[in-house]
């Protein structure tokens, strides 16, 4: 994806960590939290799509990608990101929006509604849960005791996992071998994945795997219920990282929001199936003023 196709911007966030945003299109804001891992890269094909009508922003997590690696490694958590959130709207002069949110970035939203829900005109969340993701993850008993273990050993070890990760995205069968165990579909956008994983591997991995471990540890559930901005859910009836049941009980839920539950489509939906996720997204977005 050509980086001239969006722009890129700084600002200061509450603890002096500086931060990285992108912006691109013009109108009324739709303000994206990610996924942990993913850049804007992910989202190339919704911004293309809406651009004409909307400003979109996004950010990378503190410590991620072009975002600074802050002083106190123990403020990465979800409520941290949140602060960040904050202060890019504060810096954009943004007093509400359609806010939307990818994996982590589902919970990021929740716990945005937290203090912010007069903000939110409206929540779209594609591929996430409110809470404790590591309890439902891989659909496996013990999948908790597995991942934390990866953490650990990512945390002690950085250099190693950037090496083997770096060895990985080169290897011609990686995306293969991953659409033979689920985790990525046949309709995969090769393009938007690569340059994803190879942004992947030049990350910072003992602040990733701190920013993974605060992510487990995070729940926002109680705010589910609280929700009264319309809602979107979409989802993937092949995603083992969120099932399609979390997905069925957050929308059961909120006061008003629909399902899309798109087929064949794992954790990847948005560039697996993107002429489905924007077709709901747009759907959605026409019944919502603001």
């Amino acid at each position: 994806m050509a980086r001239n196709s969006y722009h890129e911007h700084d600002f200061v966030s509450f603890d002096g960590t500086r931060i990285r945003y992108q912006s691109h299109g013009a109108g009324k804001p739709i303000v994206l939290a990610n996924g942990l891992g993913g850049t804007f890269a992910a989202w190339v094909h919704l911004f293309t799509a809406l651009g004409d009508r909307y400003r979109i922003l996004c950010w990378d997590y503190r410590g991620l990608y072009g975002s600074e690696r802050p002083r106190d490694l123990s403020t990465v958590t979800v409520r941290d990101h949140c602060r960040d959130l904050e202060a890019l709207l504060e810096h954009e002069s943004i007093s509400e929006a359609v806010f939307m949110g990818w994996s982590m970035g589902t919970q990021v939203c929740f716990e945005f509604h937290r203090e912010h829900a007069q903000m939110m005109k409206g929540l779209i969340l594609i591929n996430g849960t409110c809470g404790t993701p590591f309890d439902t993850a891989l659909g496996i008993p013990g999948s908790k005791r597995i991942i934390m273990a990866g953490l650990e050993l990512m945390r002690r070890f950085p250099d190693l996992v950037s090496r083997g990760s770096g060895l990985a995205t080169s290897w011609s069968q990686l995306i293969p071998i991953l659409q033979q165990l689920g985790l990525v579909g046949r309709t995969l956008d090769m393009d938007v994945f690569t340059e994803l994983a190879g942004d992947f591997v030049g990350l910072d991995f003992e602040t990733y795997a701190e920013t993974l471990r605060r992510l487990g540890e995070h729940d926002a559930c109680d705010q589910v219920d609280r929700v009264r901005c319309p809602g979107l859910v979409i989802t993937g009836d092949r995603d083992v990282m969120t099932p399609v049941s979390t997905a069925r009980h957050i929308q059961r839920r909120m006061s008003d929001c629909t399902l899309t539950i798109i087929e064949n489509a794992t954790h990847y939906a948005l560039v697996e199936f993107p002429d489905q996720v924007i077709s709901a997204v747009e759907t959605f977005l026409r019944r919502v003023e603001y």
